[in-house]
């Protein structure tokens, strides 16, 4: 039986007690009835900090647990990130705006794209991607929704990072994705003499991730070889209480993937839900349908 649950039936069952003491001693002056009230007290009081500490020890198990895995995720992004890196050594890491109290999990995470990076890359910086006064109570949503603009004031201040990672969430359209400067593109004729647009070849490009992201909208991006990788949930992740394997990849394989565009294909065959079906695929299949 859960020891939750007996922990709180033998406080309600000592409880009972204490009431019968305590009308004993004030209703028939006995004696033994205040004893039973004080010691029924001490023994609920114990019940409680032991109940307390056994909570604490779950929830820090599982904390813990988490914050491994999320640092095997940080670290094999910034694996699969270096070894398409040939830039000078300096990594920009944009985040959400956090108080002081968490900026120890970003602390940790920096240390683990460091890792990940191992020696190839010397500074990494991490960055609000706007400033907020975290005194003030902000809708959350005020804070996860983040214009074009934001990206490029950020970027403009940085001009020598040559890798950035996102840990926010870019915008969801494709206007406001191509009005972020480094994912700008430019037109180009296809063989067929039809029209694509790719990177500008006079212009310099930092290499992206993105950490913990999403591919729906990103898709063109990848195509375009604007983003180096991205590492995301899976759709059948292993979640389980099992300690974390010591094996930084065996963690991550557990519960993520990682999207880069070479293997983009392999995965969208393999996991086709994490893809979006555009409108014109969505017309034909509609069109199936039995009327």
């Amino acid at each position: 039986m859960n020891q939750t649950f007996i922990a709180v039936a033998i406080m309600l069952f000592l409880a009972v007690f204490m009431f019968y003491g305590q009308l004993q001693f004030k209703k028939h002056k006995q004696t033994w009835g205040k004893f039973i009230t004080v010691f029924c007290g001490f023994i609920i009081i114990g019940i409680a900090i032991w109940l307390n500490l056994f909570r604490s020890k779950v929830d820090n198990k599982a904390i813990e647990r988490e914050k491994l895995y999320q640092n095997s995720q940080a670290m094999i992004l910034a694996n699969t990130l270096v070894n398409q890196y040939e830039g000078n050594g300096k990594c920009l890491v944009v985040h959400h705006p956090v108080d002081v109290r968490n900026t120890k999990d970003i602390d940790r995470l920096i240390l683990a794209f460091k890792d990940g990076f191992e020696t190839k890359v010397s500074d990494v910086k991490s960055v609000p991607i706007k400033e907020y006064d975290m005194s003030l109570e902000m809708p959350e949503e005020a804070m996860m929704e983040n214009t074009a603009e934001d990206f490029n004031t950020l970027l403009a201040k940085y001009p020598d990072y040559d890798m950035v990672i996102f840990m926010v969430p870019l915008p969801y359209s494709k206007e406001e994705l191509g009005k972020i400067d480094i994912f700008s593109m430019v037109e180009a004729e296809r063989e067929d003499g039809s029209i694509t647009l790719i990177k500008d070849p006079d212009k310099k490009y930092p290499l992206v991730g993105i950490y913990n992201g999403y591919i729906g909208n990103l898709e063109e991006l990848f195509a375009a070889d604007m983003i180096g990788a991205m590492s995301l949930w899976k759709p059948d992740p292993t979640i389980d209480e099992k300690a974390v394997p010591d094996n930084v990849l065996d963690a991550f394989n557990k519960r993520y993937l990682i999207i880069t565009p070479s293997a983009m294909e392999g995965i969208k065959e393999t996991y086709p839900k994490l893809f979006p079906k555009s409108k014109k695929e969505e017309k034909v299949i509609n069109s199936d349908l039995p009327k």
